[in-house]
This record gives structure tokens, sequence and C-alpha cells, in this order.
């Protein structure tokens, strides 16, 4: 949304009788290298016994300028632009279920390490009108998002959207995780495309650590791409916005 980072407090269920301290240290510390690359500072929180491990942090932000930008801005002409690939999903669900290590994750894990920093600054300086990470509801759930509460529509070319090869060949396996098919079932009503359905379930994959999906007015396309060559931000114009409030995936 453009805001900065103030401070975050970290939420943490963790049992140490099934996993060993050191475990519960190393997420700690990784949590505090991203925090210190994002230039905030974690001030305490909350952990609790829990036989199921879980992280997460709740930060606090500020918009120095009051600005900042929403799922609703979003107008028909507009370009819509990904700055991180897709499949993140899958390729976790291969690799708990054995049928990729750790190495065949590299790329992933690179971006997904990647915070949206820089990207959110190539969003706030092209005056993007809409604007919401890629996550847990996937390409399609966050696109509709955008479509629902700007009132209009997406198209989205298939061929132009960024994702990772080893996905591809797992979900035409069906490998992919539970939150895909809800994910699509979110968004089928409002769905036109003639595409096979793996393709459009993997446009549904639940992104861990996404990048941003925003639209900005088709005549800043050039500045984009410069911009983003100067910020070190990957770009993807993926489609364009339509004035039906519909999904159309070619």
């Amino acid at each position: 949304m453009g805001g900065i980072p103030l401070n975050a407090l970290a939420i943490v269920g963790f049992n140490n009788c099934d996993l060993e301290v050191d475990v519960f240290k190393e997420v700690m510390r990784g949590a505090v290298e991203k925090l210190r690359e994002a230039k905030t500072v974690l001030l305490g929180g909350h952990t609790i016994d829990d036989k199921e491990p879980k992280f997460g942090l709740a930060v606090t932000g500020f918009c120095p300028d009051g600005k900042y930008v929403t799922q609703s801005g979003a107008k028909t002409g507009q370009i819509v632009v990904l700055t991180k690939p897709i499949g993140t999903g899958i390729l976790i669900k291969a690799l708990k279920e054995g049928l990729l290590t750790q190495e065949d994750l590299s790329e992933a894990i690179e971006n997904m390490l990647l915070l949206n920093d820089r990207a959110s600054e190539l969003m706030k300086s092209l005056e993007a009108s809409a604007c919401t990470d890629v996550t847990g509801f996937g390409l399609l759930g966050h696109a509709w998002n955008i479509c629902r509460n700007s009132g209009v529509g997406m198209r989205i070319e298939f061929d132009k959207v960024p994702v990772y090869g080893e996905a591809v060949d797992l979900v035409k396996r069906k490998i992919f995780p539970k939150g895909a098919r809800d994910n699509y079932s979110f968004v089928k009503d409002h769905l036109k495309t003639d595409l096979d359905l793996w393709k459009i379930t993997l446009l549904c994959d639940p992104v861990t650590s996404g990048g941003l999906l925003f639209t900005v007015d088709r005549k800043k396309r050039g500045e984009l791409e410069r911009k983003a060559k100067e910020l070190g931000v990957r770009v993807c114009v993926i489609g364009e916005v339509i004035p039906e409030e519909r999904l159309e995936v070619v």
C-alpha cells in the first residue's frame, strides 16, 4: 500500500518437546535479519505452546505524506504489472512430499527472501492507482479482489505471467496444494477462459512471499521499465484493466 514499516511484534507457536530450541532461534534470527533489512525493529511479541509451529509478525507502519494505495483504484485501460513469479505453493507442496529438494527451490527461495520495498517504491513513483500483494489467494484471487473493489475487470495473458518451470511440470501431474482449489472456487463464477484447467490451477496457486500486483497508466510503460531497471525490480506486464467486472484469462 506504500507504507513504511515502523516496528513489529512477533507471534509464535512452538512446541519445544518436539522441536529443538535451536530451530526457534533460527526462525527468530531470520526474522530479525529481514526486519533490519526493512529498516525496522522487533519490539517483542507473544509465544504460546503449540503442537504445530507457527510464526508471524504484526507490523505497524505509516505513510509520511498521508498517501497510500488500495485495491479500489484500478481504471479501465491501465496495464497490470506483476513483480515476482508464481508457483511457490506448488513447489513447497512437492518439497514436503519429497518430490523436490531444497536445491530445486533455490530460485524460489531467493525470491521469497526478497522484500517488496523496492517494488513498493517503484509502484509509488509511477502513481499506481491500485495495488495488492500476491499471497494466499493466488494471482487470480488477488486480481479479483482488485476488480471487485474497483468495479472493473482484468484481462490476463497466461503466457506473460512469470512462473517457476518446476511448478508447471508438477501441476500438470496434478500436484498442487488444496488452497489452489479453494482459490479457484473463489473466482470461478467471475472467470471467463478457454484455457486448460492446469493453467488456471497454476494461476490460483497460493503464493508464499509473492510480489506486488498493481495497475498503472499505459502511457507510463516506458517509465515503468526504466525505473524498474534502475531499482533492480523484475516487472512483467501481464494484462490490462477492462470495463466488465470479471476476470478474463487468455
